[in-house]
């Protein structure tokens, strides 16, 4: 098995482990189908850089999904045909609706989203 095969395992079998610290969400792809996946939820305020430095960014949550056709997504659609997913905004919340509004960073196992509602 090769480096880039355990990334995917270790993602699906280790991270996204329910019984650990994964969460489970509604995904919806642009123009596909809403489905129930284990992703990791990252509440909290984002603070820009320098020149906005006395501003917060609210309404956004981080999100680590496996990049896997089941456990997860194979691609992810941003900005005017943007993905959905529906999560607690926090904790033991009311479930609102995000949007996908960027592709933080990926790699053959993740994909890290910044989500917008």
């Amino acid at each position: 098995m090769s480096f880039k095969d355990q990334l995917a395992v270790d993602a699906a079998n280790c991270v996204l482990n329910g019984n650990e610290f994964a969460e489970s969400v509604v995904y919806t792809p642009y123009g596909g189908q809403a489905r129930t996946i284990k992703v990791i939820i990252e509440r909290r305020r984002l603070i820009p850089s320098n020149q906005d430095a006395n501003r917060v960014l609210t309404g956004t949550v981080e999100i680590h999904v496996a990049r896997d056709a089941v456990l997860g997504v194979l691609s992810v659609n941003k900005g005017a045909s943007a993905d959905q997913v529906v999560l607690p905004e926090v904790i033991g919340g009311a479930s609102v609706t995000f949007f996908v509004a960027d592709i933080l960073a990926q790699d053959e196992g993740m994909w890290h989203l910044l989500l917008q509602k």
